[in-house]
């Protein structure tokens, strides 16, 4: 298993995107498909109620949340995922975030202490994951998640000596930026290994919502808890309503998780996480008693996939994503090259992969063929600025493509003559 641990975090992708393309100036007005922040409408219902509740803000809220937040969410993950209150019974197995971010950070501190002690992660991924890992003392360690093992992490490529340093490992289901979606067998082998080796298991459903309603949707770690009647598992697992909801300005989400793990998290989150404001949490119990509103999220990012199916359809290498709502683009000639030819010629914003992955120590990155594009705006605009991408892209797609197809029929020549 590549064991490349870095020295220094990762810049921000969006400090080196501007870094990238700031001072060229684009040719038309600038639309951005670079950030992955939800533009679809909020449910209003929500919003009236943050509206009415301003006298909850003069109080300080209780850290491990207000007993209707803490039924709502526990009634969604009863009807998201059909599981009991008993496996959740203790009263922090369900705690409060200020959005999954702060979340994710924090959670790295409860870890298992170890020597040489390291964190894994999937790669591409989320910065806050490896300042998490350092910020606990730990190294990050980078998962390499191609197209070749689906999109997701080889956890049977984790040898005995990562194995047993290991303190954490994040999983992102549905990753973000591919949309792969770890199935019940893979959150049941990363399950077994953190049982096996005294690990904290780490695993971000924030896009748990948005799928491919084609297929069945995303499986959560917690039902691998429940399989085993195993309420004490080395598990976290974070939720929010940024994604699910169009609610990123709220910060609001939660973890769930093992008694013991969501204890020791609770004790960090008493004196070091911020507690999530009254009329946030009565907002957010709304929030997360309705699926109306996230049926109809849903609907509209299956238009756009649609969509873009029929954009990329001879596209090289175009995979529509089970879940998410990002593109992850091949592109011949490096992210940063299409990356800053689509804003000089068409003032579209978008993320070269290499800017989300971390290079490998023979300086080769899974990323640097990749584009992340974000189709969070509606169906008109994304669907004009998919064609527009497609058709500045294309060119040097089909020249690369012609050339492939060339280079294999020479091949397929010589070998022919050779026999001959």
């Amino acid at each position: 298993m590549p064991d490349r641990p870095a020295q220094t975090l990762p810049a921000s992708p969006f400090v080196r995107l501007r870094a990238l393309l700031d001072s060229h100036s684009p040719a038309r007005p600038a639309l951005s498909l670079a950030l992955g922040e939800p533009r679809h409408a909020p449910p209003e219902f929500v919003l009236n109620a943050l509206a009415a509740d301003s006298d909850g803000y003069a109080n300080y809220p209780p850290i491990q949340g207000l007993p209707q937040w803490r039924d709502a969410s526990m009634g969604w993950l009863s009807r998201r995922f059909g599981l009991s209150a008993e496996l959740l019974g203790a009263p922090s197995q369900i705690l409060p975030l200020n959005g999954t971010r702060e979340g994710l950070f924090l959670a790295a501190q409860i870890a298992p202490p170890k020597t040489d002690g390291v964190m894994a992660m999937p790669n591409p991924f989320y910065q806050v994951y490896a300042s998490a890992a350092r910020a606990a003392g730990a190294t990050p360690i980078y998962l390499d998640a191609p197209k070749q093992t689906g999109f997701l992490p080889d956890l049977d490529a984790l040898d005995a000596d990562t194995l047993g340093r290991l303190r954490a490992l994040y999983l992102c289901s549905p990753a973000n930026p591919q949309g792969a979606i770890a199935d019940m067998a893979y959150l049941e082998k990363a399950y077994q290994l953190a049982r096996q080796h005294d690990f904290l298991l780490l695993v971000d459903e924030c896009y748990a919502e948005i799928y491919d309603t084609r297929h069945a949707p995303p499986p959560s770690i917690l039902q691998v808890m429940a399989a085993h009647a195993d309420d004490d598992a080395p598990v976290l697992v974070f939720h929010s309503l940024s994604k699910r909801s169009n609610l990123p300005g709220l910060r609001s989400g939660f973890c769930a998780g093992g008694r013991s793990a969501t204890q020791a998290y609770l004790g960090v989150r008493s004196v070091a996480g911020p507690q999530s404001p009254a009329p946030v949490q009565r907002a957010a119990a709304l929030a997360w008693g309705d699926d109306a509103h996230v049926a109809e999220n849903r609907a509209l990012y299956q238009a756009k996939f649609d969509a873009a199916d029929e954009i990329f359809a001879d596209w090289p290498g175009y995979q529509r994503p089970a879940g998410g709502f990002f593109l992850w683009l091949p592109v011949v000639g490096g992210g940063e090259a299409a990356s800053l030819r689509l804003w000089r010629e068409l003032g579209i914003r978008v993320l070269p992969g290499a800017y989300l992955t971390q290079p490998s120590a023979d300086g080769g990155n899974i990323g640097d063929n990749y584009i992340r594009i974000a189709l969070v705006g509606d169906l008109a605009e994304t669907q004009a600025a998919l064609a527009e991408i497609a058709a500045c892209l294309a060119p040097s797609q089909a020249a690369y493509h012609d050339a492939q197809i060339d280079a294999a029929q020479n091949d397929a020549a010589e070998t022919k003559e050779g026999v001959a």
